[in-house]
Parts: C-alpha cells; structure tokens; sequence
C-alpha cells in the first residue's frame, strides 16, 4: 500500500516499532503483535492460521503484513489497549453503557471470552440479582450511569444473553413514567410487560406486605397489645397504597414507631420476609425463569 496517496495514520498509543501485524480500521493503524491476537481471539487465531500469499501479493504497509478491519476506530483502539495492556482498566474505568457496549460487542465479535466476561459483569453489578446486593448497590468506580441506560441495557442484556440482569433491568425500566417508556427505544411488548408488572407488583406488594404486617400481634409476647394493633393499623394506613418505586430499595417505619419492641422485632422480620418473597417473585412478572435458572445460565 502506497501510504503517500492514503489518507492513513498512526495510532500514537498503539505503534510498536517490533509489533509484527498492522491492523488499519478505517483510516487508522495499528501496529501490534500477533501473538498476544492469537492468544486471546480464536478468531484472529484463525485468521492468522490461513496459508498466506507470496511476500509479494501480501498486503503490506512499511514492509510489515496489513490486515483490514470493518469496525471503528476507536472501538478498534479501545479493544487493542486492553488485549495489550493487562491494567488497561485500572486506568481507563468503563465510563458508562455507550463504551460498555461497544466494547462487549466487539469482544463477542472476535471471541475475546476475558474481556466480554467484563463488561457482562459490570451489567450483573449494576442490576445484581441478589436481593442484599440490590439493596447496596452503587455503579462501578469511574462509571457513568445516564437516565436512559435502563432502556440500552434491557436491549444490550436481551441481545446478549445477560439473564441474571434481566429482572432488575426490567423493575429499574418500570420505574419510568408511562410517557419515558414509551417514548424509550424498547419493544412494545416489553413496554406493555413493564406496565402490567407494575400494576400487578403494586397490588402484591400492598397485600403480601402490609397485610401481613396488620395480622402478627402475639398477647402471650405484647404486654399492650390493643395499643400495638391500633399503631400497627395507623402505620399501614398512613404509609398509603405503595408504589412500584417504593418496593426496591424498601423502607419501614416500625423502628421509629410506639409498637412494643416485641411488635417492632416481628413487624420488621414479617416486613423483611414479605419483601424477599417478592424480590423472589420478580422474574415472574417479566416471564422470565427462576432465578436460579438466570443466575446459572451461560450468556452468549
């Protein structure tokens, strides 16, 4: 290739004087090795293990072999910097669902299994499908979470596979106002799946928990334990019919109220109990397996 009449550039990041392969993506080269390619892409591996031309029908830029590329070239570049550099990360944290995304997808396109496992981690830390961790869950350092991610990311886990995100992507999606979801990109039967889970969730949740809460009095424990019925009934009815934004993270009010502490323990236990049989119940409203059936699926 003659470099004088092409537009072409070196990456400054990515050009190693020894590297043994250029890899142009779009106007942009790359010179790396083929070995650390190999090593970590089964496809490159391939590529690389095809009978190549004679030296002098071979594709080459500055005497060294030229392999083009169909992607970007900065998700080309993203994609080197972190085959060849083993801290990459600690540097350049995923900065949000846009980089997430590109490089998930093109870590599936040339098998790189390490570093689509990742990004497929971070999504499972974002939506965990443990009810402790959902409680006390925060984005990764460094990562960017934008208002519309929960729509991109219930694309993303759905093209990908990621099904112990599912269910947690779903409730954050129904979270949304009825005119954000579907103004959203999401599909319209996973629109109208949001809004009748929201429905239903609110219902369960008023019944399940509050009722359940109304019926725990215990004379042989409560020494007061008409007072306790009439506080536990103002409590239910103060808090008013809950939303389906109330049900995860959850809150109660029994600590700060003049139940005895007896009533305050089992009211709290009764409480925390209604809302784990609930999270439980969560794939269910989507349609979606146990999750002991998403926790232990392979994403693709």
């Amino acid at each position: 290739m003659d470099a004088e009449s092409s537009p072409l550039v070196r990456s400054p990041e990515l050009w190693f004087d020894d590297g043994t392969i250029i890899i142009q993506a779009e106007n942009t080269l790359f010179r790396v090795y083929r070995g650390i390619l190999a090593a970590q892409s089964p496809v490159f591996r391939d590529t690389f293990s095809i009978p190549q031309p004679d030296d002098s029908e071979q594709e080459t830029f500055e005497g060294c072999p030229l392999l083009q590329v169909h992607d970007s070239a900065r998700d080309f570049k993203m994609f080197l910097s972190a085959l060849h550099d083993a801290g990459y990360f600690a540097n350049h944290p995923v900065d949000g669902l846009d980089t997430l995304t590109r490089l998930l997808r093109i870590a599936t396109k040339y098998d790189v299994e390490s570093l689509r496992a990742r990004m497929v981690s971070i999504v499972n830390t974002i939506y965990p499908s443990s009810l402790t961790e959902w409680l006390v869950r925060s984005p990764p350092t460094g990562y960017d979470e934008l208002e519309d991610d929960d729509f991109l990311a219930l694309k993303l886990a759905h093209e990908y596979q990621i099904l112990p995100a599912l269910p947690g992507i779903y409730y954050e999606c129904c979270r949304y106002p009825t005119p954000e979801m579907f103004a959203s990109g999401i599909e319209s039967k996973e629109k109208e799946q949001c809004i009748a889970a929201a429905e239903q969730f609110t219902e369960e949740w008023a019944r399940k928990i509050f009722e359940g809460v109304l019926d725990i009095s215990d004379e042989d424990l409560c020494g007061q334990a008409n007072e306790c019925d009439h506080q536990r009934l103002w409590l239910v009815s103060d808090a008013g019919i809950p939303t389906f934004k109330q049900a995860f993270p959850c809150s109660s009010r029994w600590g700060d109220s003049d139940l005895c502490t007896q009533c305050k323990v089992t009211a709290q236990t009764t409480y925390d109990a209604a809302v784990k049989k609930l999270w439980d119940a969560l794939p269910s409203l989507f349609g979606l397996p146990k999750w002991k059936v998403l926790r232990g699926a392979k994403s693709d």
